[in-house]
């Protein structure tokens, strides 16, 4: 998995990445929420780049994933603490994690492996809830990603 200075864009667009993609599809709801949290417009990013940024993403989860089978991939607990601490910045952490928060909830489905890396998050950056603040239950569903926490 590739590197970034801790607190730049490209690292923050990684975890927004993330979000998006960990329940194993991505969801136009999510592109809208991404767009309308303005959290790439506060770190410099444009669309272009944070294109680079996913395609990079999955081009590092297929290359280093503990587990590829079928169409799952399963990101190592200690590599998504370490992606996790390329975020620093207590403010920016707060920032990244509403954007996911947004993210994750857009489609209205909270999937497990979402909870997990929101969950992870907190507990990374300082503050481990005992659940994913949800806004309103909604069932899961099969999809293709996964995440081993």
């Amino acid at each position: 998995m590739r590197t970034y200075a801790n607190d730049s864009p490209k690292a923050v667009c990684r975890l927004l990445a993330l979000a998006m993609i960990v329940d194993g599809h991505l969801a136009p709801a999510e592109l809208r929420a991404l767009r309308v949290s303005g959290i790439l417009q506060r770190v410099g990013v444009d669309e272009a780049l944070f294109d680079d940024v996913v395609q990079e993403v999955c081009e590092d989860l297929l290359a280093t994933a503990d587990r590829r089978c079928a169409s799952e991939v399963e990101i190592d607990s200690r590599l998504l603490d370490t992606l996790l601490h390329e975020v620093a910045d207590p403010a920016l952490q707060m920032a990244v994690m509403k954007a996911m928060l947004d993210i994750v909830h857009a489609d209205e489905v909270l999937d497990g492996r979402e909870s997990l890396l929101i969950q992870r998050g907190f507990k990374a950056w300082g503050g481990a809830p005992a659940a994913v603040p949800a806004r309103a239950p909604a069932p899961a569903r099969p999809s293709a990603g996964s995440y081993r926490g």
